[in-house]
């Protein structure tokens, strides 16, 4: 069956005859310098602890590989530059402390941002994307490459256009990102990342946010939003997209709903999704229940046409990660007993493409929560 588709303080003065402050190009050699102490302080502090690094949890994901881009020429003295930096970040606040919530089994921590920051890594999809809903993607140096995907993102042609790009967010380089000269990380961690990359590039001297919490539902979307916002300085255009997104993805969630097995398209095969997933938290605003949860799943994986005859979901959204379309999903929908299900036979499973069901669609999650609930009525 085919399935159906939509559409302060002063600066500090400098005293004649004194060393000049060290450039971008210097403050990057000294980072890439101080890399192999702050390994071996990681190594040595893992040593005496006990305790190993956490390892990737191998996630599939498509990436496409690296690209590069030249600085522009700049006009003027370097002091000339930095003073009026200087003025305009004590304009916005700047420094300032990001404070950071408890969350996901993670303490309360703060961050402390000394200037506005002007060259931005982001090591996961969803911050990535953040950074540029806020309006801020020329400012981004460093993001995954899949961020420039047009199925998942509402601005890919930004996200192509960013200096360098991560093949996978499994096996970040800390050389690499702090090669890129960012004043900036932010992530919300996966994959052990931040007692891993991070915890190197803390030790570097790099501003690092790490987000508590991994995009799951509204509220820690609303969370992260102001985060990044505060860290930018970008607090008025971080409350406007909040707006959106609270006016827009209205909650009509209904415990007697049709349950709803969303399935999306990984590593060349169906995956079902489980957990703590923000699809899940679409469906459930538009009405919907999730159907994984009858069959005792808690993360998303590979599923079987066992599996969904198990399920036995009133319908079956796909969910399109890499442009592929239905493709990946037809041996499974046209297995007969599948096919013969209600979900398939008398209810066209719908396709949507990522970024209107995934955190890092943002503004398009409300059209894909709108979507899903007219198809849920009919």
């Amino acid at each position: 069956m085919r399935p159906t588709s939509p559409g302060a303080a002063l600066p500090p003065t400098r005293c004649a005859g004194a060393a000049p402050p060290p450039t971008r190009s210097g403050r990057g050699l000294l980072r890439l310098l101080f890399l192999p102490l702050a390994a071996l302080l990681l190594m040595l502090g893992a040593c005496s602890s006990g305790v190993p690094a956490d390892e990737p949890d191998g996630a599939a994901e498509n990436a496409t590989g690296q690209s590069g881009g030249e600085q522009s020429g700049e006009t003027g003295t370097a002091d000339d530059d930095a003073s009026a930096q200087d003025e305009g970040t004590q304009e916005q606040g700047f420094p300032r402390t990001v404070d950071v919530p408890a969350g996901d089994d993670r303490p309360a921590t703060e961050v402390t941002i000394p200037a506005e920051p002007q060259r931005v890594t982001a090591l996961t999809y969803e911050t990535a994307a953040l950074v540029a809903e806020l309006g801020a993607g020329e400012k981004l140096v460093m993001a995954p490459a899949e961020a420039a995907n047009p199925v998942l993102s509402n601005q890919p042609d930004v996200m192509a256009d960013v200096e360098h790009h991560i093949a996978s967010e499994s096996a970040v380089d800390a050389e690499a990102v702090i090669a890129s000269d960012p004043d900036l990380v932010v992530f919300n961690d996966r994959h052990g990342m931040e007692e891993g990359v991070g915890r190197v590039l803390t030790e570097a001297g790099i501003p690092v946010l790490v987000l508590p919490n991994t995009f799951s539902s509204v509220s820690e979307m609303l969370t992260n939003i102001d985060l990044v916002g505060t860290a930018l300085g970008m607090e008025q255009e971080a409350a406007d997209l909040a707006t959106t997104l609270s006016d827009g993805l209205v909650d009509a969630s209904d415990e007697d709903g049709p349950s709803v097995l969303v399935l999306s398209n990984q590593a060349g095969r169906p995956f079902v999704t489980a957990g703590g997933a923000f699809p899940l938290e679409v469906v459930r605003l538009a009405g919907g229940r999730d159907a994984s949860a009858d069959l005792g799943m808690v993360r998303s994986g590979p599923i079987s046409a066992e599996q969904v005859l198990a399920a036995d979901p009133d319908r079956i959204l796909l969910v399109d990660m890499n442009g592929s379309g239905e493709t990946i999903f037809a041996d499974l929908l046209n297995n007969p007993a599948v096919a013969a299900l209600p979900a398939v036979a008398e209810h066209e499973p719908f396709l949507v493409e990522g970024k209107y069901v995934q955190a890092l669609g943002f503004t398009s999650t409300v059209e894909g929560r709108d979507q899903i609930a007219t198809w849920l009525d009919q």
